[in-house]
């Protein structure tokens, strides 16, 4: 990764919003190059890690949250395993529900929290996304094969964003125990029977993402809320906060199953998971653009490839605070 001196504040067109140092580290080996911090405005506390990917850019301005979060098994439809990602992107319904704010009825909690879509372009991008990863060549690298690489070449991240030596094991939902790391003192009669799929491989799913302030460490709950609101495939806690002021698109790799038997031990990879997806949306997008282009002049064309950087800001979602104009970072799509 090269650096640069830095550019305008308002050259950056893509905010991509992480919570936890982990998110933060697999996002930064994803940029094609680190700028040098900008001047922040009064009143702004979020801290801005900035750089580029692609070499492509408009004035486009959207979302991405990035990181990790809780699965929902799915069986049999789904098979969500530890390390796949799931996007905020389902066929029908709400991209973000609030699981956890409504009004009590006598008939039960109405949950009164549809968050936002997320940008128009980037729903079509992850379009698109998803047709080159189900027609790719049976022994063609998958995209995320080529960009996880990228932790391969960075000596102190190597190990840690590996994949973990700790077995995917899922559980039945009405079996709880002390969480450990590896499962050791798990009654085996009470695993999950699953069919094989090979360690490594990394799935996409995509459904609505309930987004609350309580971890979710109860598989029966899991369950309930997930056939509750749209068959929901993954559970966060930062969406909700941020998904009104600033619309995005969620990507998660799962580190566990929402239930009990929680760890960290799959923490970095979902996040390289996450954030080997987000690259591949964001050079995607970058083709398209260039696509949308191609009408222009040549004049034109040359302004966009030499003079206009495509590039991302990643700030911290810790006290997050909107940008303080609407003209910065605001939606916008692009011709169909």
């Amino acid at each position: 990764m090269s650096t640069k001196t830095h550019l305008r504040a308002d050259a950056y067109t893509v905010g991509i919003i992480y919570v936890k140092s982990l998110e933060m580290r697999a996002i930064s080996v994803m940029l094609d190059e680190k700028h040098q911090p900008v001047a922040l405005r009064i009143g702004d506390d979020n801290e801005y890690t900035l750089g580029r990917i692609e070499s492509i850019m408009l004035n486009v301005h959207m979302g991405l949250l990035v990181g990790i979060g809780g699965g929902v098994p799915g069986l049999p439809e789904h098979d969500v395993r530890l390390g796949d990602v799931v996007v905020g992107a389902p066929d029908n319904g709400p991209a973000v529900i609030q699981y956890d704010l409504g009004k009590q009825y006598p008939d039960g909690v109405h949950v009164e929290r549809m968050l936002n879509k997320p940008p128009g372009l980037l729903l079509k991008v992850v379009d698109k996304v998803d047709t080159e990863y189900h027609t790719a060549g049976e022994n063609e690298p998958t995209f995320f094969t080529r960009h996880m690489q990228r932790f391969a070449q960075v000596p102190r991240m190597r190990d840690m964003y590996k994949h973990p030596s700790v077995p995917d094991r899922l559980f039945k939902s009405d079996y709880n125990h002390e969480t450990a790391a590896d499962c050791a003192t798990h009654d085996a009669s009470h695993q999950v029977e699953r069919p094989y799929r090979n360690p490594t491989e990394i799935r996409v799913h995509y459904s609505a993402i309930l987004s609350g302030d309580l971890v979710m460490k109860s598989a029966v709950h899991r369950d309930q809320l997930s056939a509750k609101f749209h068959g929901a495939l993954c559970f966060e806690m930062e969406a909700a906060g941020v998904m009104d002021t600033f619309p995005c698109l969620v990507v998660r790799g799962i580190c566990d199953y929402s239930d009990s038997h929680k760890s960290k031990e799959w923490h970095e990879y979902a996040a390289a998971a996450a954030a080997s997806y987000m690259r591949e949306l964001l050079s995607c997008m970058a083709e398209r653009i260039t696509e949308d282009f191609r009408s222009g002049t040549p004049s034109e064309m040359e302004q966009v490839r030499q003079n206009v950087p495509f590039v991302s800001a990643i700030w911290q979602n810790e006290n997050f605070t909107p940008p303080a104009t609407k003209q910065y970072f605001q939606q916008a799509s692009l011709t169909e």
